[in-house]
């Protein structure tokens, strides 16, 4: 993953972010809320996701951490290291 820090990452925002991708409304993207089982939306999804993502952040996810993005939890952790790592540099 590659990250600028030019952005504040706030995390409601991306809940808003992902919420839009999912097409769902904002109160079902909980931490705990598996996209896929819970959520049942489809693989591409998690695609989706990283494209927003990448757009609003510049956090570009590697093709072989998509299946990671199975929950709000796993994308905001993803997001919150790779801006972190990237302001420690």
């Amino acid at each position: 993953m590659t990250a600028r820090t030019d952005q504040a990452f706030d995390a409601e925002e991306l809940r808003t972010v992902v919420a839009e991708a999912l097409e769902l409304p904002l109160d079902e993207v909980t931490d705990d809320a598996r996209f896929k089982e819970d959520l049942e939306v489809d693989s591409l999804i998690s695609l989706e996701i990283a494209v927003r993502v990448e757009e609003r952040y510049g956090v570009k996810i590697d093709e072989s951490r998509l299946a990671e993005i199975g929950s709000f939890r796993l994308v905001r952790e993803l997001i919150e290291a790779e801006l972190n790592g990237a302001s420690a540099t």
